[in-house]
Formats: C-alpha cells, structure tokens, sequence
C-alpha cells in the first residue's frame, strides 16, 4: 500500500467525505491505481492507494543516467500507454458506475506508472481532487459550456495550495487564474502528456540561448505547434528519435493533431474525453496492424542438405 498525505483545500462536511471515499472506493478500471481508504487528522486527510509495481512516465521516457535510453523503445508501447490513459480519464470524467462525474487535477507524466513487465499505464492519485475539496463542491458536468473571460477579469487565487508540485507546463491557461480544476482543464493537461510520449520531451524545459547569455522557456506545446505547421515532414522530425523512424507516420500525424486539439487555448474548444478514447483506441488498431505487417520474419528454416 501507498499511503499520501494532503491538506484540505477547502472545508468539508463529514457526510460529504465518507460518501466521496466510498464512491471512489468502489470505483474499478484498469488503469486507476484503487483507492483503498482515507484518515483525516486535523487539516490533513491521508489516502491509502494499492501499491503498483513500475516508475512513473517521466522515468519511463527520460533516463536520467543514459538520455538514449528508453524502455518505451517501440511506437505500440507508446499508443498502449496513450489508449490507457485516455481511457482511465473517460471513465473519471463520466464515471461509469458511479453516477457522478469527477476531475482528476494531477495528469502528469510523474503522475502516471508504467507497470511492469506489460508496460500498461495507470493514473495515481484517482479521487484526490474532490476528497481534499480542490473542484467545486457541485460537480461538474462534463459537456457545459466553459465561457472564458479575459485574463484581466479574473479573479486569481493567491492561495500557495494552488501551487501544485511539478505541475508547470501542465495547468491549462484558465485554471492558472481561477485555480478551479475542470474536466477540460483535465483534458488539456492529458494533450501535454500525449505530445510527451510522442516526441520523448519534458513539458516544459529551459535551454541556453547563445545569443542572449541567458535562458529560455520551451514547452513541448510550442515545439508540436511548429513541427505541425511545417506539415508531415515537420512531425517526423519532432517524433523522439529513439524510436528509430520505426512507426506509422500516418498513425503519429494524427495522435500530434489530438494532442493539439487537447491543449487548445479556449477549453470550449478542446474535445470530450469519450471522443478522445474512441479515436486513440482506432489509432491502437492501426498500429497492431501496422505492427503485424512490418514485423520480422521468425518462423523460417534453414538447410544445409545438397539439392
């Protein structure tokens, strides 16, 4: 079992707690780690999640000790992992079997285990929004209008809760002035990780600029953008060069086009999770077929006998 410690963001009523653990406890997918119980104490509420063997997506895809190294070495690996992430957050968003719908607020590649020896992908952290009081306590429905204001008119939390670790790169343009998590923020931060996994790029990293003597702030948002711009030849030269030029272009061109379309800038314009699932799961399709025509040939014998 792991057991996280958080603090409560908002105050909340001690019926309203004991039914959100025990919806979420009851919720089943295959790629949400459980959650297996909660203990409040004080400000604090401490939630016990199964344990999963694996390392987190950033792991997965940036060795720390040998950048040219990935386990995520192949294209299927990487549209398995982007099919069981998509899939994880449909099912939070609309919430099969439970009757509500949720938001998650922590998609991240840090936030996301790559289990072993399957290389299947399972979110963490699945029910810490609503039960440390980070939504609204009115749920959200997932296909409402999100009217967008501009940014001088909202209204921004200066609360340091907000300030969530390792979240820089991921937090959609509207939630980092009202600090209100939504399904679309969610689906935002789900294209950041899907351009991650295709390019093998941190969300956001700073680089030194020759020119200037000082730093500059690339996210990888910016570099699918131009990559896309220059159209097919651009995107093959964006895809994380590990994979060595060893994936259906077609297949990468339009996972690219979803991971765009997620981060688009007006959340009425990012597309709903179930959407999503349904062309990534295609997608996945594609490549097992891809993947069965260009495998190498195994199953061949060799004769040495005079003909």
């Amino acid at each position: 079992m792991v057991v996280i410690q958080r603090k409560f963001r908002r105050p909340m009523e001690t019926d309203e707690l004991v039914d959100q653990v025990a919806m979420i406890c009851r919720s089943h997918h295959s790629s949400l780690i459980p959650l297996k119980g909660a203990s409040v104490s004080g400000n604090y509420i401490y939630l016990v999640y199964e344990y999963t063997q694996g390392v987190n997506l950033s792991e997965a895809l940036r060795n720390r000790r040998n950048p040219n190294f990935t386990v995520l070495s192949n294209w299927i690996s990487r549209i398995q992992i982007a099919s069981d992430i998509a899939h994880g957050l449909d099912y939070i968003h609309h919430s099969t079997g439970l009757g509500l719908g949720f938001v998650h607020n922590h998609i991240k590649s840090t936030s996301i285990i790559v289990t072993e020896p399957s290389f299947h992908a399972k979110l963490c952290h699945f029910g810490t929004a609503e039960l440390c009081g980070e939504t609204p306590s009115e749920i959200q429905d997932s296909d409402s209008e999100i009217k967008p204001k501009k940014s001088p008119e909202l209204k921004k939390c200066g609360s340091k809760g907000l300030k969530f670790e390792g979240t820089r790169g991921y937090m959609a343009p509207e939630f980092q002035w009202t600090g209100m998590a939504t399904v679309k923020s969610d689906v935002y931060a789900f294209g950041v990780v899907v351009l991650e996994l295709i390019s093998g790029k941190e969300a956001v990293k700073y680089e030194f600029d020759e020119e200037t003597g000082g730093y500059v702030r690339v996210s990888v948002i910016e570099t699918a953008v131009k990559a896309s711009e220059d159209g097919g030849v651009g995107v093959r030269g964006w895809v994380d060069k590990r994979l060595k030029d060893s994936y259906p272009v077609e297949v990468a061109e339009k996972l690219v086009r979803i991971g765009l379309e997620c981060v688009e800038t007006n959340p009425n314009n990012r597309p709903d999770m179930g959407r999503v699932a349904g062309w990534i799961s295609q997608m996945y399709l594609e490549s097992k077929t891809w993947a069965e025509k260009f495998a190498p040939l195994t199953d061949f014998t060799v004769s040495l006998a005079p003909r």
